[in-house]
């Protein structure tokens, strides 16, 4: 069920989503049942009504001041905020420092740079991607156009990894593979994913689905090659790894002895 329009509502909206002044909302549509809210701003006033004078009268006749241009428009799901989930649009003509703003987006993205940034970190820490639907309520289909557009070099974020704690933080790598068994995959901090992804290690594969997720995240990697996104690709390869140990007998073994030459 839709509510009519109110601006002190409208202004509650732009005001929990975190958009200030001189930003406001200029319309909304908010759906109870389906717990979404729909955010239409601008950063232009309010249109003033002037008075001219009448030559013929001496009242005066209200003028409207003239509607700002405007371009097509555009809308990016930005962060939830009381259990419902919120989408920006706006007409007005942005140029990039607009495009910067937390609660815009980039042309062509589906998220607002405050919800990109969280998604990447989220990505960046391993967190499968159906997971990360389920835990910020996005379409599949948008977490994966983010991801190709990361994936190409398209969009960069700084990201600070957060720090362990506790004995588990404490455990070098090496102390890590010392202690583990035959089948175990290298921690996702050992050293040698990173130059696996470089390609500074070279390894014998014989599984086909290995080589092709080598070439495809050393390509990704090339396109932007920054710390974020090697974390991010060496956590990935690390769940492939994990997932297939059972069928890459062959290529976790050569891991394995790579990762203890490095730590001996």
């Amino acid at each position: 069920m839709e509510t009519p329009f109110s601006s002190a509502i409208a202004d509650y909206l732009a005001q929990a989503a975190g958009i200030p002044h001189p930003w406001r909302a200029s319309q909304y549509r908010m759906d109870k049942v389906t717990k979404m809210v729909h955010l239409w701003i601008t950063m232009h006033p309010l249109p003033t009504v002037e008075k001219k004078r009448n030559w013929f009268s001496m009242n005066a006749a209200p003028s409207r001041t003239q509607a700002p241009a405007s371009g097509p428009e555009m809308q990016w799901r930005h962060l939830n905020f009381m259990n419902f989930t919120c989408h920006i649009h706006t007409a007005d003509l942005l140029d990039q420092r607009h495009h910067e703003l937390p609660w815009l987006g980039q042309p062509g993205l589906p998220f607002s740079n405050l919800l990109s940034r969280q998604v990447f970190a989220c990505l960046a820490e391993g967190v499968e991607m159906s997971a990360i639907c389920d835990m910020l309520s996005i379409p599949f289909a948008d977490l994966w156009k983010f991801k190709y557009a990361l994936d190409q070099g398209l969009v960069q974020f700084d990201y600070t990894p957060a720090k362990k704690t506790g004995p588990a933080a404490a455990i070098a790598p090496a102390q890590f593979m010392r202690s583990a068994n035959s089948s175990t995959v290298p921690d996702v901090t050992d050293p040698i994913w990173e130059r696996l992804i470089t390609g500074e290690l070279n390894v014998q594969i014989k599984t086909l689905s290995l080589q092709l997720m080598f070439t495809k995240l050393r390509q990704q990697f090339s396109l932007q090659q920054n710390d974020e996104v090697k974390l991010m690709k060496m956590r990935e390869l690390h769940r492939y790894v994990e997932r297939n140990k059972r069928s890459l007998t062959h290529e976790l073994r050569q891991f394995r002895e790579l990762s203890q030459a490095e730590s001996a």
